[in-house]
């Protein structure tokens, strides 16, 4: 019988698909974060009603993308619906540091 310093490793569990974690409302959640304030107050307060996800229209899109390639739909997706995230601008609404 092993003590508690030694237990042995028997299995372990990967949940990439959000299957046993809901990492996918958590991925939402932190995307509406981000954007904060400069989505206009009605689409805000549609998606907080909706449990602050993602409108499907975009939603139904991104299901199943990495991050690398789901971020830059999102941003177009809030140009073009909130007029938000001008070319060059950060999530954060300020302008990116000048270049050295």
């Amino acid at each position: 019988m092993n003590s508690d310093s030694t237990r042995i490793i028997k299995a372990v569990i990967f949940d990439l698909d959000g299957t046993l974690l809901d990492t996918e409302t958590l991925s939402d959640r932190a995307t509406l974060e981000a954007f904060g304030d400069a989505i206009p107050l009605e689409a805000r307060e549609k998606m907080r009603r909706n449990g602050n996800v993602l409108p499907w229209e975009i939603k139904s899109q991104i299901l199943g993308l990495r991050g690398d390639e789901w971020i830059p739909m999102v941003i177009a997706y809030g140009r073009e619906h909130w007029d938000i995230l001008k070319e060059g601008e950060e999530v954060s609404g300020q302008p990116p540091p000048p270049s050295v």
